[in-house]
């Protein structure tokens, strides 16, 4: 769930998003209507201290690739720490092989077949993914 403020006096836009591990597949009304009461009691005021802090903030641009064989998960983050006052702008990829993990738990596979599996979902990625023509 996501809400964006606007803070007048401060010349700026605020967006609270609710996060958690656990998928919610709905939120009752009460749970509604408690973050509601929640978000819009909040009145930002530049004269008194609150107990928020913003302590970074991040952009995300994300893109995952899924098939039976693997999955591929690329993210352009942008991050900024105020308590340091350093930032960074990374890709991260996140590769999870699922067929030839599975295989491997499962005690079915040789070196010479993981190899090969590798081999060919890194040809995969290579074709679909990362060459490109000039």
């Amino acid at each position: 769930m996501v809400a964006d403020m606007l803070c007048v006096h401060k010349n700026l836009d605020l967006r609270l998003a609710l996060c958690s591990k656990s998928t919610f597949s709905a939120l009752s009304d009460d749970e509604m209507n408690s973050i509601r009461i929640l978000i819009n009691s909040a009145i930002p005021d530049p004269e008194v201290k609150g107990d928020y802090t913003i302590v970074g903030v991040w952009h995300n641009e994300f893109k995952s690739y899924k098939s039976p064989s693997l999955k591929l998960k690329v993210r352009n983050v942008d991050r900024f720490i105020f308590k340091t006052g350093t930032g960074e702008a990374t890709i991260e990829i996140n590769l999870k092989l699922r067929r030839l993990v599975s295989e491997i738990q499962d005690g079915e596979i040789d070196t010479d077949s993981i190899y090969n599996g590798f081999n060919d979902n890194l040809r995969l990625i290579w074709d679909h993914f990362l060459s490109w023509e000039s």
